[in-house]
């Protein structure tokens, strides 16, 4: 009983000097509060789970105190009926144009569900954006497209260029629920149509208008406490929009919109809100932390 008490003190003190693999790497940690970018800053930012921790963890590595208060939920559907008979049919399509990770997710969970693989796709060309052919290239597939310009409408600029102008796409895309959709999917797919492209879209995972938890971060904002919110999506606009109500006045207090790029921008704009900041470098989180540095600077 001494023996594990002893090593569980001896690992509680030792364990920051170890460090994580990345710290091995050569990452700096030893740093003054006050030498930090973000230092002392509360950021409150509204990314739903699926991407909220890598968010977090590099705001709070540079000394910011991040409040996670997610307006939307992204879930998977509770019936794939659809997008199964989709994947079956898949030879029916030239191409599978991705718009986010969470629907690359929600096709490689489909395809192992039907009893398929990468294999299986060897007729259809595959596009997504930024960092999102990561996840493509993890289950297999290689992409054939993915945009310099890491957005719906630079996939649509390039299958153009290329001259894929003549066949049919489809299109995982979210279901929303509890919310008006944000135009981007709607845009994306009538410019796919507006080059010539056939295109279904189908539904691969759940977005929903968040309700609970959010009462610290409203308490934050409600009492003039929050330097930044930090939006990443349209939808998290229009759901912290919608739980504020009639409440919307604290955004024009003092205190700073930062947007995850020129899409997500468009939405706060769309609403009335103040463009305080908007990340040039929108393909990583990275870019945006780097967006919030150079402000405060």
């Amino acid at each position: 009983m001494h023996r594990i008490f002893v090593a569980a003190v001896i690992g509680l003190l030792i364990g920051p000097l170890v460090g994580s693999a990345d710290d091995a790497a050569g990452a700096k940690t030893l740093i003054a509060r006050q030498d930090l970018p973000l230092y002392n800053k509360t950021i409150l930012y509204t990314a739903p789970r699926n991407y909220a921790g890598r968010l977090g963890q590099l705001m709070i590595e540079r000394g910011a105190r991040p409040i996670w208060m997610p307006t939307i939920v992204i879930e998977p559907m509770a019936d794939y009926a659809e997008f199964d008979a989709a994947l079956r049919n898949r030879d029916d399509y030239d191409w599978i144009a991705f718009t986010s990770r969470n629907g690359i997710e929600a096709f490689f969970a489909r395809v192992a569900a039907l009893g398929l693989d990468a294999a299986d796709f060897s007729k259809v060309k595959f596009a997504a954006i930024g960092n999102d052919a990561r996840a493509l290239r993890a289950g297999g597939i290689e992409p054939d497209l993915v945009p310099a310009t890491a957005s719906t409408k630079g996939m649509v600029s390039e299958l153009a260029a290329l001259g894929e102008t003549d066949g049919k796409v489809l299109a995982p895309v979210p279901e929303v629920v509890g919310m008006e959709e944000p135009l981007v999917i709607p845009e994306f797919l009538a410019a796919l149509e507006e080059i010539g492209l056939d295109t279904q879209r189908v539904p691969a995972y759940v977005t929903a208008r968040a309700t609970d938890g959010l009462e610290i971060g409203t308490d934050l904002l409600l009492t003039g406490r929050v330097d930044m919110i930090a939006f990443t999506s349209r939808g998290e606009i229009d759901g912290l929009l919608l739980h504020l109500g009639e409440r919307r006045d604290v955004l024009d207090r003092d205190v700073v919109l930062a947007y995850f790029g020129p899409v997500t921008a468009a939405g706060g704009r769309m609403r009335d809100l103040r463009q305080d900041l908007v990340a040039t470098d929108y393909s990583r989180f990275e870019g945006y932390v780097a967006a919030m540095e150079s402000f405060y600077r």
